[in-house]
């Protein structure tokens, strides 16, 4: 008589719902809903009606929003000024940052305290951040254009925030400093995953440390690449506070520090914008049209940044 095998109990397979950790992810899942898709789908509603924020919604005007969005001087000025502060900063994330993550990537008690100190501005509030550089570069008060002139570069000293060929730039550099901390250590962490004996077998085999790195070590830090080049995209182009801080809603002196960040915000409330009227649906509507360029651009960019690392990787 042959055996029977054993029955083997049947599992039954659970629905997300009824995973003991999906009760635990409601609240996230509820604050999400409430501070991100409401806020997403209510704007992109809201665009379609001519509405100041205040009182009753307006009529339904369609697209004429967004028509008036790509048909505004101002808008273009404020992505022409976002796209310069993103060449910036990627230039110098990827210059400066990556030099400072090859020399803090070396094994010292003091490379620990120079992390923190490089670090430091990443994590502090970026309207004191703001604040302290209007301070230091006041023309009357500050600190910037007197040290210049102590240490004989007194025809350095400038207008630094009221010259409208210097305000951006300005900007620009403090934008990098605040934001200089991210990169190095993501940097940092891509230079401590190379392992050690591609690097050592590259010096055996006659190569210089600059071959090296070239060769070896910058082609290995591509993933730290692409999420240095995504993020600082995403952040750049929503900056608001510094800039708000440094060059007030209307992007003084004559829309020179003007972002799209910035020029959401003044058309929101009318701080700064054409005639100093709050356009809330018109603000929805240039909220919207960057939503959707960031999306598109950061598909793309990671598209192509990944494949960039499955061909450096093989």
């Amino acid at each position: 008589m042959a055996a029977l095998s054993p029955e083997i109990p049947s599992r039954r397979v659970r629905r997300p719902w009824q995973q003991p950790y999906f009760w635990f992810i409601i609240p996230a899942l509820i604050a999400y809903g409430i501070l991100f898709l409401y806020p997403t789908v209510r704007s992109f509603y809201l665009s379609f009606f001519d509405w100041t924020g205040r009182g009753p919604i307006g009529e339904f005007i369609g697209l004429q929003n967004f028509r008036d969005v790509f048909a505004s001087p101002r808008f273009w000025q404020a992505a022409w000024n976002s796209l310069q502060l993103f060449i910036f900063i990627f230039i110098f994330q990827n210059t400066v940052s990556l030099g400072l993550a090859v020399m803090l990537n070396r094994r010292s008690f003091l490379t620990h305290i120079y992390r923190a100190i490089i670090f430091l501005p990443q994590i502090m509030s970026a309207v004191a951040t703001g604040i302290l550089w209007v301070l230091m570069l006041d023309p009357i008060i500050g600190v910037v254009n007197p040290v210049l002139a102590d240490i004989g570069l007194g025809d350095l000293q400038r207008q630094w925030q009221s010259d409208p060929s210097l305000a951006l730039k300005t900007v620009m550099v403090v934008q990098a400093w605040q934001w200089n901390g991210m990169a190095v250590v993501l940097y940092l962490a891509g230079l401590q995953n190379v392992p050690d004996d591609l690097r050592h077998a590259a010096l055996v085999d006659g190569a210089k440390p600059w071959q090296v790195f070239r060769d070896v070590t910058f082609p290995m830090l591509a993933p730290a690449f692409t999420i240095v080049t995504v993020l600082s995209f995403i952040l750049i182009f929503r900056a608001f506070d510094l800039i708000y801080v440094m060059g007030g809603p209307a992007g003084v002196p004559d829309g020179a520090t003007l972002v799209l960040g910035v020029l959401i915000y003044s058309d929101a409330f009318g701080q700064g914008s054409f005639n100093n009227q709050a356009r809330f649906s018109f603000a929805m509507a240039e909220g919207i049209t960057l939503f959707l360029f960031l999306a598109i651009m950061s598909a793309v960019l990671i598209t192509f940044l990944g494949r960039r690392e499955r061909a450096i990787h093989g």
